[in-house]
């Protein structure tokens, strides 16, 4: 049975040809810079969010560590840095939020070693071998500091 086109149900109608030609220049105007941003690009970002981040802790850390997320979020870059605070005689972790609009960067308190951890380069490849060799990693025995 055939309806009246203003009988049609509304997913019966057939789509106008104009808005059709609208999408593709619509998505291509409004694609994230995840899809549009190449490798060199991602790596100038991550190393302005370390350099921002360490610039605005309160204190200079030794031992540092400093992970940066590899593309943040839609607005935000994000990055822990983790190090020996002097004046909280510990380890202990910042966390990072740099505004990819206007490139400043905030950092929060110190983050206590039993709340958050962020292992080195090296610590991180121990505990990938135990896991590779079957054997689980306890919870912190691999800080050399």
């Amino acid at each position: 049975m055939r309806f009246p086109i203003a009988a049609r149900p509304l997913l019966a109608r057939p789509l106008p040809a104009r808005p059709l030609l609208a999408l593709p220049l619509a998505a291509a105007l409004g694609a994230g810079p995840a899809f549009a941003s190449s490798p060199d690009a991602w790596a100038e970002f991550r190393a302005d969010v370390e350099a921002k981040c360490v610039a605005a802790l309160p204190e200079t850390l030794k031992n540092q560590t400093v992970f940066v997320d590899e593309t943040g979020t839609a607005a935000y870059g994000v990055a822990l840095i983790a190090g020996r605070s002097a004046s909280e005689k510990a380890r202990v972790t910042f966390a990072c939020v740099y505004d990819k609009e206007t490139k400043e960067a905030q950092v929060t308190g110190p983050i206590g070693r039993e709340f958050v951890r962020v292992l080195t380069e090296r610590q991180r490849a121990a505990v990938l071998e135990r896991q590779k060799a079957g054997k689980a990693a306890p919870a912190g025995d691999d800080d050399a500091e």
